[in-house]
């Protein structure tokens, strides 16, 4: 049996109709000139692939030990793989219902832990798709490394691949399987025990869990340190509603070297940028709608882990953006200190401490909202993860891959998930959220844009960028599903 990780073992006893951990892209191809019936034969090719690790995997069940995963073989992937024509005149809108329609549902535990979908029927001859992966199985990088050899970066090349065939030889010493539950709908007693046992098999992680426990409490009473703010603390009463199984969806791109260029003038990260124009974005957003706060915002962010196991190696930890009425520029310089000690943190904590941490304040609120509690225990604001993505043009049997958006999770604690997956020269935001607490997230997009032009003239007014580079960023994709309440 593949090692599995305690991160792995939660996404799937934590998971409920409402969270379901579902992780996937939605591609848009463009088709040759003069291509006929290309979504057909493009579905015919792909189903000739076998399925690899971890698209291989199914669920191991077992009534006396913790659930794991073993190898399928003979798999029939026509269970798996689907044919889907939109009928409502194929605008881009139609293409994200369906697509959020599509996501919102859990997996099925009986057999391989994804489903792939081949859209066609859009108004401009574009053909769509979206796969969906249980996030236990695979984490967000390795997903961009299985999704990177799925395209050819020759246009002319007609070789087709699958997302299922599995991740590339250089991913090979990665351990990519996870964890999954015996049981469809485990209790949240159930699902705790099985964590609990699964954490006293870590080594010292529990006692190291400890230790962090009380840095941050010593950080709380003003005794110093980098600990990280203890959770659930201090989480702005914002971007709030009632859990629900409907999702909504936006997105917008941004000039990635232009980013890069940025970065570096600023001594930041493109990340530390990208975290800037949010709070800005969201700022705006929240200003607008009337929901004003007198806390920072806090951010859900992976952090990738050294030398842990399982298929999910990383730690998500919160962090606090700029204070209300700070300028661009003090955003930044708040969000690179907290990331700085975040960073910190990590380093004086082994990884199984630090994915123990991350289960356990993750675990809480999940708990509480399945026993029916009213009010929800916020862990952050919302969740931003940046898992790099795709070098130069890419194509599929010589379509052109137009955009390769970003699906992924809004787990219970928060109500937003951002995800940047980069595509040639664009950084590709996706935006996904619960309507409800996000009833406009195409305006939260356009916000996006607004926010980056912002940090840029701040920047170049303090001469800490060249006023040049402050010229316009890519247009925003105005697309979204309509909320559902």
């Amino acid at each position: 049996m593949p090692q599995l990780s305690v991160i792995d073992l939660a996404m799937f006893l934590l998971e409920t109709p409402v969270r379901p951990f579902n992780i996937g892209p939605l591609v848009l191809l463009r088709p040759p000139k003069g291509a006929r019936r290309f979504a057909d034969r493009l579905l015919e090719r792909m189903l000739k692939q076998e399925a690899g690790p971890p698209f291989n995997h199914r669920l191991q069940l077992s009534l006396t030990r913790i659930p794991s995963v073993e190898p399928m073989s003979g798999a029939d992937l026509a269970k798996h793989v689907h044919r889907i024509t939109l009928g409502g005149g194929g605008s881009m809108d139609e293409l994200i219902a369906k697509v959020c329609e599509l996501h919102e549902a859990l997996l099925p535990r009986e057999g391989l832990l994804w489903q792939f979908y081949v859209i066609d029927g859009l108004a401009d001859g574009r053909v769509a798709l979206y796969g969906k992966v249980h996030h236990g199985i695979i984490d967000g990088r390795s997903f961009v490394q299985a999704v990177t050899q799925w395209f050819s970066s020759d246009p002319k090349d007609r070789t087709v691949r699958a997302m299922w065939q599995g991740l590339p030889p250089s991913g090979s010493a990665r351990r990519t399987a996870g964890h999954g539950t015996g049981r469809s709908n485990p209790t949240a007693v159930g699902a705790m025990r099985d964590l609990l046992k699964k954490a006293a098999g870590v080594g010292g992680s529990t006692l190291g869990l400890y230790r962090m426990l009380a840095a941050q409490g010593r950080r709380r009473l003003g005794l110093g340190g980098e600990a990280l703010d203890l959770p659930f603390l201090d989480i702005p009463d914002v971007l709030s509603s009632v859990a629900s199984p409907k999702r909504n969806y936006a997105f917008t791109t941004l000039p990635l070297g232009e980013v890069k260029a940025l970065g570096k003038a600023a001594d930041a990260t493109v990340n530390d940028i990208l975290l800037a124009v949010l709070d800005g974005a969201l700022t705006q957003h929240l200003s607008a709608q009337l929901q004003l706060s007198n806390k920072p915002l806090v951010v859900d962010m992976p952090v990738t882990l050294t030398g842990a196991s399982g298929g999910n190696q990383i730690a998500v930890l919160q962090l606090a953006m700029g204070r209300p009425g700070s300028t661009p520029r003090q955003r930044l310089a708040a969000i690179r200190k907290e990331t700085a000690r975040v960073k910190a943190a990590v380093k004086d904590n082994s990884s199984e401490t630090v994915m123990l941490y991350t289960t356990v304040v993750h675990a809480l609120p999940t708990l509480l909202e399945r026993v029916g509690l009213k009010r929800p225990l916020r862990v952050s604001n919302l969740l931003f993860s940046n898992p790099f993505g795709l070098a130069g043009r890419c194509y599929l049997m010589g379509a052109e891959v137009e955009l390769a958006l970003p699906m992924s999770v809004v787990a219970a604690g928060q109500m937003l998930n951002i995800t940047v997956v980069t595509l040639a020269d664009r950084l590709q935001i996706g935006l996904l959220g619960i309507p409800g607490a996000i009833d406009h997230i195409n305006r939260l997009a356009t916000h996006i844009d607004a926010a980056y032009q912002e940090l840029k003239a701040d920047l170049a007014a303090t001469e800490e960028v060249p006023a040049a580079s402050t010229r316009r960023a890519s247009k925003p994709r105005r697309t979204t599903r309509k909320a559902v309440v």
